[in-house]
C-alpha cells in the first residue's frame, strides 16, 4: 500500500525531509502518517487527502478502507506472515518453481495440496496422542507392504512411514509413525498464511509466477535445499497454465495509478510532471536491470534443479539398497542368515513328549493357587520332584492323586458356586440327532445315573484317591450336558458366550472316548500317561471356562494394564524431572553470569566455587531420585513379568518361554509344522559377506550416508548407467565410510554352514529339521540360562526376520529381567544324562516325597499290581466297616460263622454263606450262595436285564459312548510286568467285594442310617417316607452289584459310610453329665436312647447298678418313661442283672429314639488299656466259658472287645490259620454248651439262661415250643401269658411276601434247628473274638482303635454354646496336663532373671499353676474360661519362640496331648498356630 509516496501525494515538497524545527517552532502534526508540517494550508491538503481517499491493503487485498484500517491490515498480514513455519517455505517455493502456473489462486490450491499431504525431512512436528512432546522427521520411507512407484512420485502419502527423533530426552530412541498419526500446529499452517506467504515471495515473469529471487535464494539455493533432500522420490508433475500476456496498451494503463494532480491548483502541475517524466525514466532502467537480472538467476536456477534432480535420482537408489538391507522378510527365506547355537538338552525321568504338558501344568497350579481347592497339599506349589513321580510311578494315593483331586475338586466347587448363582437343570433331549447334539443329550444321563443310584449329585459325591476314577469317569461323561435355558443364558452372561458344546470335557469324549471306556474298568492310575495328561488337560480348560476364573484373569489383565499405565506416568515423570533439573542448572549458570558481570575481580573465583557447588548439589540430588526411579521400575517390570511369558519363534518355530515356577529360558521345538518344505530354498551367503554386511551401519541414516558416499565417488570415476548391488559394490572396491582401504581376505575361507547347522529348511522333508518331526537331530525340548547363552543367542538372531526380529526385541527388552530370573535354573533337575544322575534324583525324589506319599499303595511294596492293591485295601476298609458297625451295636451279619467270612475276605476266598438278594423287593439275586464263579450275568444285554429286574433296568451313563478316532489302549503296563499278581480275576473280584459290602449294608439297622437312605429322625409309622428311603438303598444295591472296578466299589462304601449315623454307636458313648469316657465300668446305658451317664454323675449319686429298665433324665422328661416298675415287675427283675449289650433287633419291633445332637468323642489311649485290661482280667476269671451264659458285669453290660483290624499290616496265613483254628475251638465250646443245655430243659431252667431273643435281656416270660427260645411279654406284644403253647414268628408258617433287610436271608428253617440260637451261649463268640482282637492290638494304628475300645457308650453334642463350669472335670484335665513329659516349661511363671525381654514380647504371661490357682479360688465361671488361659499359654509359647526350639517342641507336643484330651472330653479347644492343621474341638 503506497502511504503518502506515490505521485501526488508528497505534497509538502519545498520542505525537506531533513529539515530541522526548532524549539518553541508551531508546526502542525498527523499522527495517523506521523507527518509534521509548519504550513496549516500543506498539513490541511495532507489529512484530506489521507480522509478522503479509499485505502486498500497492499498484503491481504482489501479495499474500501480508511487509512489507519489498511495500516493496522498490513502490520497484522506481516505478523502472521512471520507465523508460516521456516521448514515450509522451501518446499513451497519449490512447488512454485515446478508448478508453472500462472494463476494465484490455482497455484494456492497445488501448493496447499502439496503441503497437506506431505511432511518434510527436518521439519518439527507432534504425535498424536503424546501432547507436550515435539518430534522433528529425519527420514521418510515406504511401507514394506506397499510396492515401489514406478516412476518414483509417491502419491500416494498415506503410505509413507516417517523416522522421528525426539526433541527432548535421549536422541537415539527414534520412532517410525505412518502420516495419519502426525500433527502440524495450525498457527504455523494455515491457508491464510500460506496466502499470504505466497504472495509476498512470487512474481510474474513473462506471465507465469515464479518465486521472488531475493525469496529463492534465501530458502532454497543458500540452505543447499532440493526436493530429495526433504522428501523421498520425486516432485509431483503439474500440467504448466497457459501463458496469457497482457496487451501492451493495457498493461501501460494497468501500471498507471491516478493521481490527484487534477485536484490540485495549476502552479504544481508543472512541478509534479517533470518529476514523474524523471521517475519514469529511473523506472525504466530499473526494470531493465531486473530483466537481466532474473535472466541471470534463471540460468542458475536451470543449473541447480539439474543437479538437484541428479541428487533425487541418487537418493532414489540409495533408498532402494536400503530397503534391500533393512527390510523383513520371511526367516527361512533369507540368504543372511547366521549359526545358531546348540541348547542343552532337557533330561528327565519323563518321556520327551510329556514334558510340555507337565510344565504346563505345574504353570497353571502356580499361577491359580488362590483358586484352587486344597493346593494346601502341595504347600506352597508343586514341585518338580512331586510332578516327575506323579507321571512316572504308578500308585494309588501318590501325587498324581493330589492332582487329580485338587483339579476335580476345583471344577466341583465352580459348578456349586454357578448352582448357587442360578439352578441348573440338565436336559436329556437334543433338538438335533447329529454330533455333537447326541452326546450332549447322553451327557445327562450320567447326572440322571448320580442322583437315581446314589441320591446325590455328581458334585456332591466323597472324593479320595480311591473313589477318583468312578467319580472323574462320571463327571467326564456328564460333561457337555444340554441344561435349561435360563442357564445357558446365565453361562453367555457371564462365562464370556460359554454355552455346552464348548465343554472341554464333551471334546474329550467325542475324540479320546476309549479313555471313559478304560476307566469303565480299571483305575485312573493305569492308563497310559499320554491320557492321563489328557485327562489332566481338559480339567484345567474346564477350570478356564468358568465365572470366577475368568474375572481372576480380568483383574490381573487390570493389574498389568495399571502396572503399564504406571510405567508410562513414571518415564514422563522422569523427563520432566530432568527437563525441571536443566532448567534450574541454566537458572543458576544465568545467575552466576549476572553477578559476575558486575562483581570485583577479587569475588569472582567465590563466586565461580558457589556455581560448582550449587550444580553439585543440584546432580546429587537429581541421581538419588534416579536411583529411586530405577527402583520404581525395576518394581513394575517385575510385577509385567509376574506371569508365563511367551518370547517368540526363531527361524526354524521353535518356541521360546520363560516359565514362572521353573527359571530358565525352554526352547520346544513342537513336532507340529507351521508350512511346508519351500520348493527351491535359498542360498545362505558365505559367513565373511554376512560379518561384512553386519559391520554396515544399523541405522538407516547411517547407512543412507555410507551409500551417498559410496555412489558418488563411483559417478566420478565413471558414467556407466548399470546399477550395481551393495554386495558387489563392497567386494569389487572394498570401501567403508568413502575410504579407499583394503579389506582383509581370508585365504582360505571357512567351509559354509549346512542347512541342519544353520535350522534352515533343506526343500526334502527326509532330511529337514524343520519340516521333518521324526529328524533324530531335533531336540523336542532344550534351555538355556547363562548370560553368555542369552548373549549368543542374541547375536545369532537375525534382526531382520519377521520371527527372529520380534524374539530379538522380546529379549532385549526383558533381559534384565530374564538373567535375574534364570540365575536359579534347577540345572541337576534338567540333565539326568547318564545313570549315576538318574539315580541320584530318584533317590532324592524319595527323600523329597517319602514323608508325605511313603504309604502310597498302603503299605505295599512298588510295583505290585494296582488291582491287587485295591482290592487288598478294599477288602480292610470292608472288614473295618463291618467291625465298627458290629462293635457299635448298629447291627449284625446275617452268617453263620462271622470269623470264616472274615477270614475268607482276608484270604480272597469269599463265601457269603447264603443267597444274596437286592433290589427292588429283593427280587435280583445270585444264581449261586458263593461267588467264587464266574458271574457271567453281569455281561448279558439289555433283554436280559428287562428280564432280571423288577422295573428298569440297570443302564451305566457310559454305555453309549460315541466311537472315537483313537484306537482302543488297554492300561499302561511299562513299568510292570503285565501279570496281575492276584489268582482272582478283576471282574470276579469286584464282584465279590461288592457282594461282602452288601451283606454288610443289609446288616445295618435302618434307624441308624442318615438321609437320604434314612430318616431324619426314626419313625415306622411313616410308611410313605420309609419306602422312599428304602428305595434309595434299593437303587444303591442295583449300582452295587453292576459294579466293574474297584473304584466303583469304594465309591458305594465312603456314599454308605457317610449316611451311617455314627454318633449312635455305643463306641461313641459318653457321659452326658460330665462328657468323659472315663470309667466305662461305673456307666449306665439308657434302656431307651442307649445314652450314658455315669453313676457318680447321677444326683443323687448311685453306688449299684440298678435293676430293671433304668432312662435317662431326657427319656424320663421327654417320652413320660418311669424309672419305678410295678409289683411284678420287681418280682420277675428280683434275680436279675443289669447287662449293658445292645444286639440286633427284627424290623417289625417299632422303636421311637431322640435324635441326639452331641458331637462323636473319642477315648484316650489310656481309657482303652483300662477297658482292654479289665476285658482280659474278666475273660481270665471265667473257669469255663460254657458253664457261663453271660460275661462279667463290669459296667452293667458285656464288654465286647475290639475286633479292629489293623490296616496298616496284613495278616499273614500263619495268622489267619491260628485264628481259624481259635474259631473252631470256641465253636465246638459253644456245641457242647448247647448240647449240655438241651439236657437240662427237661427241669426248671434257672433265671439267667431265660435270655429274651428280642432285646436280650434275661428274665424271659414265655418260651416258643418248637425253637425252645424265651421272649418277654412285652416284647412279642402280648398283655398275658398264652393259655395254648406259644410259637414264635420265626417258626410260624409265614406267607410269601417281599423279604426285609433284616429277615434270614437264606430262607432255611432247618440250618436254624440244626443250630438254634439259645443252644449257642453268646460269650463264646466273643471271646474268641476277644482273642483276635487283643493278638492284633498291638499293630493297630487305626484311628478307630480308641473308638473300638469304648464299645458300649454312645457319644453326645453340644455345640454353639457356653458350657458351664465342670471342676470335676477340669482338675482332672489340668492334672493330666501338669504330669505330662512335655509340661515342664509351662509349670511355673517365667522370671525376667531368666529371660530378660520375655515380658517385652509377652504382654498377658500365664502358666498352669496360675491356672490351677485360679481354678482353687473360684475365678473361673465357665469351662471356655479356663480353656482360654490354656490357649494363652500355648499362643504365648509360639509367639516368643521359634520352630526347632525345645521349648517350641514342647509347647507343640503337650497341645496335641491337649487337644486330643478336649475331643474325648467334647470340650472346646482351638489351637495355636503350632498346631494350625489340626481340626479345632
Amino acid at each position: 500500500m503506497p502511504i503518502c509516496k506515490r505521485e501526488g501525494f508528497d505534497l509538502n515538497q519545498k520542505e525537506g525531509k531533513n529539515e530541522t524545527f526548532h524549539d518553541n517552532d508551531q508546526v502542525f502534526c498527523c499522527y495517523i502518517t506521523k507527518r509534521i508540517f509548519r504550513d496549516y494550508e500543506n498539513y490541511f491538503r495532507h489529512v484530506m487527502v489521507i480522509n478522503s481517499t479509499v485505502w486498500q491493503c497492499e498484503a491481504t487485498g482489501k479495499e474500501n478502507l480508511t487509512f489507519e484500517e489498511a495500516v493496522k491490515s498490513e502490520r497484522a498480514a506481516r505478523k502472521k506472515m512471520e507465523q508460516f513455519k521456516q521448514s515450509l517455505r522451501a518446499p513451497v517455493l519449490l512447488v512454485v518453481e515446478h508448478a508453472h502456473q500462472s494463476a494465484v489462486n490455482t497455484l494456492n490450491m497445488i501448493v496447499a495440496k502439496f503441503l497437506r499431504k506431505r511432511y518434510f525431512i527436518g521439519e518439527e512436528v507432534s504425535v498424536q496422542g503424546k501432547k507436550n512432546a515435539t518430534y522433528t522427521v529425519v527420514g521418510v520411507k515406504l511401507d514394506k507392504n506397499m510396492p515401489e512407484p514406478g516412476n518414483g512420485i509417491y502419491e500416494d502419502t498415506d503410505n509413507l512411514l516417517y523416522r522421528l527423533r525426539p526433541n527432548k530426552g535421549d536422541p537415539s530412541a527414534e520412532l517410525e509413525l505412518p502420516f495419519k498419526q502426525l500433527r502440524r500446529s495450525r498457527l504455523e499452517f494455515n491457508l491464510e498464511n500460506l496466502n499470504m506467504f505466497i504472495k509476498s515471495n512470487v512474481s510474474r515473469v513473462d506471465g507465469l509466477l515464479r518465486p521472488k529471487a531475493e525469496a529463492y535464494k534465501q530458502y532454497v539455493t543458500d540452505p543447499g535445499v532440493s526436493f530429495s533432500t526433504i522428501f523421498i522420490g520425486k516432485m509431483p508433475r503439474y500440467s504448466p497454465a497457459k501463458i496469457k500476456k497482457p496487451d501492451a496498451k493495457d498493461a501501460k494503463d494497468a501500471k498507471k495509478q491516478s493521481t490527484l494532480n487534477k485536484y490540485i491548483v495549476a502552479d504544481e502541475a508543472t512541478a509534479a510532471k517533470s518529476k514523474a517524466k524523471a521517475k519514469s525514466d529511473a523506472k525504466s532502467l530499473a526494470e531493465e536491470m531486473e530483466r537481466v537480472k532474473r535472466e541471470k538467476e534463471a540460468r542458475l536456477i536451470e543449473l541447480e534443479r539439474q543437479k538437484a534432480e541428479k541428487k533425487a535420482q541418487l537418493m532414489e537408489r540409495v533408498e532402494n539398497e536400503c530397503n534391500l538391507l533393512l527390510q523383513k522378510t520371511d526367516d527361512l527365506e533369507r540368504t543372511d542368515q547366521k549359526v545358531l547355537p546348540r541348547y542343552k538338552q532337557i533330561v528327565t525321568l519323563l518321556p520327551e513328549h510329556l514334558l510340555g504338558d507337565a510344565f504346563m501344568m505345574r504353570e497353571f497350579m502356580h499361577t491359580y493357587t488362590g483358586l484352587l481347592s486344597g493346593i494346601e497339599v502341595f504347600r506352597q506349589n508343586l514341585s518338580f520332584y512331586e510332578m516327575t513321580r506323579a507321571l512316572s510311578a504308578r500308585e494309588i494315593a501318590g501325587p498324581l492323586s493330589d492332582i487329580l483331586l485338587v483339579l476335580l475338586g476345583t471344577v466341583f466347587d465352580l459348578q456349586k458356586e454357578e448352582e448357587e448363582e442360578c439352578a441348573v437343570t440338565y436336559l436329556d433331549r437334543a433338538a438335533q440327532a447329529h454330533e455333537p447334539f447326541w452326546s450332549m443329550a447322553q451327557a445327562a444321563k450320567s447326572h440322571l445315573y448320580a442322583k437315581r443310584h446314589f441320591s446325590f449329585k455328581v458334585n456332591e459325591l466323597p472324593l479320595d484317591a480311591l473313589t477318583l476314577s468312578e467319580v472323574l469317569r462320571l463327571h467326564l461323561l456328564g460333561s457337555g450336558a444340554i441344561v435349561n435355558e435360563k442357564a445357558e443364558r446365565w453361562r453367555v452372561m457371564y462365562r464370556n458366550g460359554y454355552s455346552s458344546k464348548e465343554d472341554p470335557g464333551l471334546e474329550l469324549r467325542l475324540q479320546h472316548s476309549h479313555i471313559l471306556r478304560t476307566l469303565k474298568n480299571h483305575s485312573v492310575y493305569q492308563l497310559k500317561f499320554k491320557d492321563i495328561v489328557l485327562l489332566i488337560r481338559c480339567l484345567m480348560s474346564q477350570i478356564l471356562t468358568y465365572s470366577g476364573t475368568i474375572n481372576l484373569i480380568e483383574e490381573r489383565m487390570e493389574q498389568i494394564a495399571k502396572a503399564k499405565q504406571d510405567l508410562r506416568a513414571l518415564v514422563v515423570g522422569e523427563n520432566k524431572r530432568l527437563a525441571a533439573v536443566e532448567i534450574n542448572r541454566k537458572k543458576l549458570t544465568h545467575t552466576h553470569h549476572l553477578e559476575v558481570h558486575g562483581a570485583e575481580p577479587e569475588k569472582r573465583e567465590a563466586l565461580v566455587e558457589k556455581l560448582n557447588k550449587s550444580i553439585a548439589e543440584l546432580h546429587a540430588q537429581s541421581d538419588n531420585q534416579h536411583r529411586k526411579h530405577e527402583l520404581q521400575m525395576l518394581k513394575l517390570h517385575s510385577q509385567l513379568f509376574n506371569f508365563l511369558v511367551y518370547l517368540g519363534m526363531d527361524r526354524c518355530y521353535r518356541k521360546y518361554y520363560v516359565l514362572e515356577s521353573m527359571p530358565g529360558i525352554f526352547v520346544e521345538h513342537s513336532p507340529d509344522s507351521l508350512d511346508t518344505c519351500l520348493e527351491q530354498p535359498p542360498t545362505n551367503k558365505s559367513q565373511m559377506e554376512i560379518r561384512q554386511q553386519a559391520a554396515l551401519p544399523k541405522n538407516r541414516k547411517d547407512l543412507r550416508v555410507y551409500l551417498l558416499k559410496l555412489y558418488g565417488d563411483d559417478d566420478k570415476r565413471t558414467k556407466k548407467k548399470a546399477k550395481h548391488s551393495l554386495e558387489n559394490k563392497e567386494n569389487q572396491e572394498h570401501r567403508l565410510n568413502g575410504s579407499a582401504e583394503p579389506m582383509d581376505v581370508e585365504s582360505d575361507p571357512p567351509e559354509a554352514p549346512t542347512h541342519f547347522e544353520l535350522f534352515m529348511c533343506s526343500g526334502d522333508k527326509r532330511t529337514c529339521i524343520v519340516h521333518d518331526s521324526r529328524n533324530g537331530q531335533r531336540q523336542r525340548w532344550a534351555y538355556i540360562y547363562k548370560p553368555e547363552e542369552i548373549d549368543e543367542l542374541i547375536k545369532a538372531l537375525n534382526p531382520n526376520g519377521l520371527r527372529e526380529s520380534e524374539l530379538l526385541q522380546e529379549l532385549s527388552v526383558l533381559r534384565s529381567l530374564i538373567e535375574q530370573h534364570v540365575k536359579t535354573c534347577p540345572v541337576d533337575l534338567l540333565s539326568l544324562e547318564n545313570e549315576a544322575m538318574r539315580k541320584k534324583f530318584i533317590a532324592a525324589m524319595e527323600s523329597e516325597t517319602h514323608r508325605k506319599y511313603g504309604e502310597a499303595n498302603f503299605g505295599l511294596p512298588n510295583g505290585t499290581d494296582l488291582n491287587e492293591v485295591m482290592r487288598l485295601h478294599l477288602v480292610d476298609r470292608i472288614i473295618q466297616f463291618e467291625n465298627d458297625i458290629y462293635t457299635g451295636d448298629l447291627g449284625r451279619l446275617k452268617v453263620k460263622d462271622m470269623e470264616k467270612w472274615r477270614n475268607d475276605l482276608l484270604g480272597g476266598n469269599y463265601d457269603a454263606q447264603c443267597k444274596l438278594q437286592w433290589g427292588p423287593g429283593g427280587k435280583m439275586e445270585d444264581e449261586t450262595g458263593s461267588d467264587n464263579e464266574s458271574h457271567e450275568s453281569h455281561e448279558e444285554d439289555d433283554g436280559a436285564l428287562l428280564g432280571k429286574y423288577a422295573r428298569k433296568p440297570y443302564r451305566d451313563p457310559g454305555l453309549f459312548l460315541a466311537a472315537s478316532a483313537d484306537t482302543e489302549s488297554l492300561p499302561d503296563s511299562g513299568d510292570e510286568d503285565g501279570q496281575p499278581t492276584n489268582a482272582v480275576s478283576i471282574p470276579i473280584a469286584v464282584h465279590n467285594m461288592a457282594s461282602a459290602l452288601l451283606q454288610v449294608e443289609q446288616a445295618i439297622g435302618k434307624r441308624f442310617l442318615k438321609e437320604p437312605y434314612g430318616m431324619k429322625k426314626w419313625d415306622p409309622k411313616q410308611e410313605a417316607l420309609k419306602l422312599a428311603c428304602d428305595s434309595r438303598l434299593h437303587q444303591w444295591e442295583v449300582s452295587l452289584m453292576e459294579s466293574t472296578s474297584f473304584a466303583q466299589v469304594f465309591l458305594h462304601l465312603n456314599i454308605l459310610h457317610d449316611c451311617i449315623q455314627w454318633r449312635r454307636s455305643t463306641n461313641k458313648s459318653l457321659c452326658k453329665v460330665c462328657r468323659r469316657g472315663s470309667d466305662p465300668e461305673k456307666m449306665l446305658l439308657c434302656d431307651e436312647c442307649n445314652a450314658g451317664t455315669h453313676m457318680f454323675c447321677l444326683k443323687p449319686k448311685l453306688r449299684s447298678v440298678p435293676t430293671g429298665n433304668w432312662y435317662c433324665n431326657d427319656c424320663v422328661k421327654g417320652l413320660g418313661l418311669n424309672n419305678g416298675q410295678n409289683e411284678r415287675d420287681k418280682k420277675q427283675t428280683a434275680k436279675k442283672k443289669r447287662r449293658f449289650i445292645v444286639e440286633e433287633e427284627e424290623d417289625n419291633e417299632a422303636t421311637d429314639e431322640e435324635e441326639e445332637e452331641k458331637e462323636d468323642g473319642d477315648m484316650t489311649d489310656e481309657d482303652a488299656e483300662h477297658v482292654n485290661d479289665k476285658a482280659d482280667e474278666d475273660a481270665e476269671d471265667d473257669e469255663s466259658v460254657a458253664s457261663t451264659p453271660s460275661s462279667p458285669k463290669a459296667n452293667g453290660r458285656t464288654l465286647r472287645g475290639s475286633r479292629t483290624r489293623p490296616t496298616g499290616r496284613r495278616l499273614t496265613s500263619k495268622e489267619n490259620e491260628d485264628a481259624a483254628q481259635e474259631d473252631v475251638e470256641s465253636e465246638d465250646i459253644s456245641d457242647d454248651a448247647s448240647l449240655t443245655a438241651d439236657e437240662d430243659t427237661v427241669g426248671e431252667e434257672s433265671d439267667e439262661e431265660k435270655v429274651c431273643q428280642k432285646c436280650f435281656y434275661d428274665g424271659g416270660e414265655i418260651k416258643c415250643v418248637q425253637c425252645r427260645l424265651f421272649f418277654h411279654l412285652e416284647c412279642v406284644h402280648l398283655k398275658r401269658p398264652p393259655r395254648t403253647d406259644y410259637v414264635c414268628k420265626t417258626c410260624k408258617p409265614m406267607p410269601q411276601r417281599p423279604r426285609r433287610r433284616h429277615s434270614n436271608m437264606n430262607g432255611d428253617d432247618d440250618r436254624d434247628e440244626e443250630e438254634p440260637k439259645s443252644k449257642r451261649p453268646r460269650n463264646s463268640l466273643r471271646l474268641s473274638i476277644e482273642k483276635s482282637a487283643r493278638a492284633s492290638n498291638g499293630n493297630n494304628n487305626n484311628n478307630n482303635s480308641s473308638v473300638n475300645n469304648n464299645n458300649h457308650r454312645r457319644s453326645g453334642r453340644r455345640t454353639n454354646e457356653n458350657l458351664p463350669l465342670n471342676s470335676a472335670a477340669l482338675y482332672d484335665l489340668l492334672e493330666q496336663i501338669m504330669k505330662h513329659k512335655a509340661a515342664w516349661p509351662f509349670l511355673r511363671p517365667v522370671l525376667t532373671s531368666e529371660v530378660p525381654d520375655y515380658h517385652q514380647i509377652i504382654k498377658t504371661p500365664m502358666d498352669l499353676a496360675k491356672i490351677k490357682s485360679k481354678l482353687n479360688m473360684g475365678a473361673y465361671q465357665l469351662n471356655e474360661e479356663l480353656l482360654s488361659d490354656i490357649q494363652l499359654v500355648f499362643r504365648n509359647c509360639d509367639l516368643y519362640n521359634v520352630e526347632g526350639n525345645e521349648i517350641y517342641d514342647a509347647g507343640c507336643q503337650l497341645e496335641r496331648f491337649v487337644i486330643d484330651r478336649c475331643k474325648d472330653m467334647q470340650l472346646p479347644f482351638r489351637p495355636s498356630d503350632m498346631n494350625g492343621e489340626v481340626e479345632a474341638c
